[in-house]
Formats: C-alpha cells, sequence, structure tokens
C-alpha cells in the first residue's frame, strides 16, 4: 500500500497488477509500479486478463504493423485471446478484418468483435479465401501468431508493400521466401511486446494509457470464455492446450 499513489492508484482502489510470473496465488508482494486502475467497465476476470493480449496486439498493429484505415488485416488464430484483441484493434483502427480459426463458435466470437469476414481454414484454404475476399489484390497487414505452413501461405495472399507480423509459432518455424516479398515489397515483422517496453518504458506508458482509455469508452473488451477457481489451474491449463478456450481463460478467487 506505501508508495501506491506514485502510480496513479490510492488505497482502495481497484487495480491491474503486472505480474510476468508468480500470479497463480492467494497473495503477492508487488511494488507500486506494478499496479494500473483498473478500468470501470470491467469485472475482474476482464481486467486481469487484458493487457497482456490487448497489449500484444496494440504493439504489433500500431507500433510494428501500423494499420491505416482501409487497408485490409488478415488475423489468424481469431479464436485466441491475442487474435480476438487484434480483430477488435483492427476494426477500431478501420481496416477490413479477416478472420482465420477452427471453428464456427470463435469465429461467430470474432465476428461479435467486429471481424468483417470470416474463414474457416479447415473448409477453405485462407489464401484462397483471402484473394476471393478482396479480388485478387491480397491482405495489406498479416497478424500470425502460429507459424509454419500458415506463414508460408500467407506470403501467397499478400498486396503490395504488406507487413507480415510474427507473434508467434505454435505451428512450427516458418521459411520466408525472398523472392515473394521481393515481388510484393513486403516486410516480415517480429512482435515482442514485453521486449519492446523494456527497452523503451516511454513507448508501454503511451501503450497502456490507450488501451485504458479505449477500455473505458467501451472499444474494448477481452472475451473470457472460462472462469476458474484458483484451486482449478491445472483445468485452465488444459483448456488452453486444448484450444477449448475462446479469448481468455480467468482464474478466480471464491
Amino acid at each position: 500500500e506505501v508508495g501506491a499513489e506514485a502510480s496513479g492508484v490510492a488505497v482502495g482502489d481497484k487495480v491491474i497488477v503486472k505480474m510476468r510470473h508468480g500470479a497463480f496465488t492467494d497473495e503477492a508482494v508487488v511494488t507500486p509500479t506494478q499496479l494500473t486502475p483498473m478500468p470501470s467497465t470491467f469485472d475482474y476476470a476482464e481486467a486481469a486478463t487484458y493487457l497482456a493480449g490487448h497489449g500484444t496486439a496494440y504493439h504489433a498493429l500500431i507500433d510494428r504493423g501500423r494499420v491505416e484505415p482501409g487497408e485490409v488485416l488478415l488475423v489468424h488464430g481469431a479464436g485466441g485471446g491475442v487474435g480476438l484483441a487484434s480483430v477488435e484493434i483492427g476494426k477500431m483502427l478501420g481496416a477490413t478484418v479477416i478472420a482465420t480459426a477452427s471453428s464456427d463458435e470463435k469465429l461467430a466470437i470474432a465476428k461479435s468483435r467486429g471481424a468483417d469476414h470470416l474463414v474457416r481454414y479447415d473448409r477453405e484454404p485462407f489464401r484462397d479465401a483471402v484473394k476471393r475476399i478482396t479480388d485478387g489484390r491480397g491482405a495489406d497487414v498479416v497478424f500470425d501468431p502460429v507459424g509454419g505452413e500458415v506463414f508460408e501461405n500467407s506470403m501467397r495472399c499478400i498486396a503490395w508493400g504488406a507487413r507480415l507480423l510474427v507473434i508467434g509459432f505454435t505451428g512450427g518455424i516458418g521459411s520466408a521466401k525472398t523472392n515473394l516479398l521481393l515481388i510484393k515489397g513486403a516486410s516480415v515483422l517480429g512482435v515482442r511486446a514485453g521486449e519492446a517496453v523494456r527497452k523503451n518504458p516511454a513507448l508501454g506508458e503511451v501503450r497502456l494509457k490507450a488501451l485504458l482509455q479505449w477500455a473505458e469508452e467501451g472499444k474494448l473488451r477481452p472475451n473470457v470464455s472460462h472462469r476458474l477457481p484458483l484451486q482449478d489451474y491445472a483445468k485452465a491449463m488444459r483448456l488452453l492446450i486444448d484450444r477449448k478456450a475462446i479469448g481468455r481463460v480467468a482464474l478466480v478467487m471464491d
């Protein structure tokens, strides 16, 4: 409690505590710099799941991808927490959002968060769908947390000057075909939201201010598909491993 006011919060305020690890616990000792005011529009589960996913999406689309109004944004893994956050932020930035996912249920949530076009990739190759939707032009920005063949096929449905954002590689390590990048004048950009802030704290301050403002204005809200008691942390992790979560999973206190 001592010094909490230095972080813009007062004793008794509801806060988000930023922790890289050690949060699966009843109590934790933190410093004032780890405290952030909790948006009044959120409950605790939403607040706890907000900054990580939406922070990554913000860094990817704004700091790295520089998405502009009217551009086409292709979001892979749109049923996940970071993917859904990118759908929301991309739509807010004025992009036309194409969302890909593995089930109708996940795509329905993506649509509710602003996706303009839905692609279930087990029914239609997404590269064909993107070309169909854009009349052959392709996507301007690709948000890719999957990697592998998804990344490689993404290079075959991009527009001139496209930016391919590498968020992760859960599907394997993809290879960048330099001939395709040259022909399209495209860029491949790595996205590490946390590391970027550690190297440039001012970048994080701008991001945090924007995310809290948009939350208060009702423009952004994490989708928490499961809320489990703290003692069921293993079940929560299994939901993520089995890809049954849509958006976020939250551990809650009694």
